[in-house]
């Protein structure tokens, strides 16, 4: 009776330990671009995904409200930050793509146009041969318009933005810096 007590112990902390792998994020898979927690002052959003193992995505962008007296309303990403997750809704802006890497590092890259300003996620989540998610990485980024750069001093005091910020966070992935 003990043996089977035994083998049932070990037999639950296996399935139980698995459930908690897929909540964890994929140490192969590395969102680039855009970094998170940033802000982008532009109506398009790069997408940029590095690879390290051969693996199948999937890559969704969703845009996040709070949501107000059955309303969804935009947030800055402190808010969204702040903010209990039972109150935030998702939207999906776009469809998700799926990439299928069979090197040993590859990239991905998608560009979203004409976003509006709020919060928007980012989101990788990487898939076994039948199609389950096994781990999940996730991006915050908030998008303000275009004009609120120009008059923004901390915008124009930024050490980087845009491309820029692209290839320093490229870099320092590529190079582990």
């Amino acid at each position: 009776m003990r043996k089977y007590g035994a083998a049932l112990a070990v037999v639950l902390s296996l399935l139980l330990s698995t459930q908690a792998v897929h909540a964890a994020p994929n140490p192969n898979i590395t969102i680039v671009n855009p970094v998170s927690g940033s802000t982008i002052y532009s109506d398009n959003l790069l997408v940029s995904v590095k690879i390290a193992t051969a693996s199948a995505i999937k890559v969704s962008v969703t845009q996040e409200y709070k949501v107000v007296n059955g309303e969804n309303t935009t947030v800055t990403l402190e808010e969204y930050q702040k903010t209990d997750k039972s109150e935030l809704a998702s939207v999906a802006f776009g469809t998700t793509e799926s990439f299928v890497s069979t090197n040993a590092l590859s990239f991905y890259t998608k560009k979203v146009e004409n976003v509006k300003p709020g919060v928007y996620k980012i989101t990788v989540r990487t898939v076994d041969a039948e199609d389950k998610v096994i781990f999940t990485n996730s991006n915050p980024v908030e998008i303000k318009a275009k004009e609120e750069s120009a008059g923004d001093s901390a915008a124009a005091e930024s050490p980087a933005s845009g491309p820029a910020q692209f290839l320093k966070g490229l870099l320092k992935i590529i190079f582990n810096n």
